[in-house]
């Protein structure tokens, strides 16, 4: 299974407050990654490992099935599309993450 990104943007907005800079990121003056581009990652294929909550996860957790970093990450997001006012077919559904039927493999 995969993370599931509904490509609300919320997470490029605030680049700059999570200093993504350190990381390479172009910060705009509003705060928001350069890379963010009608809403959408310019980069996305070759974004760094940091905006790839996959990638981070497999760092941090180091194995494979990430399911609990997936949904702590989704709670995150829905956070921030609330926090937003962002349209709520940005949420996620946390539930896609049934753990009985999604292993990872």
């Amino acid at each position: 299974m995969e993370f599931i990104c509904s490509q609300c943007g919320a997470c490029c907005k605030r680049a700059g407050k999570w200093g993504g800079d350190k990381y390479g990121l172009p910060i705009k003056k509003d705060g928001s990654c350069g890379h963010l581009k009608n809403n959408m990652c310019s980069i996305y294929d070759k974004r760094p490992d940091i905006c790839n909550v996959k990638k981070l996860g497999q760092k941090i957790y180091q194995k494979k099935n990430l399911i609990d970093w997936y949904i702590y990450n989704s709670k995150l997001c829905n956070k921030m599309i609330k926090e937003d006012k962002l349209d709520k077919k940005y949420l996620i559904d946390i539930t896609k993450y049934n753990i009985n039927t999604n292993k990872e493999g």
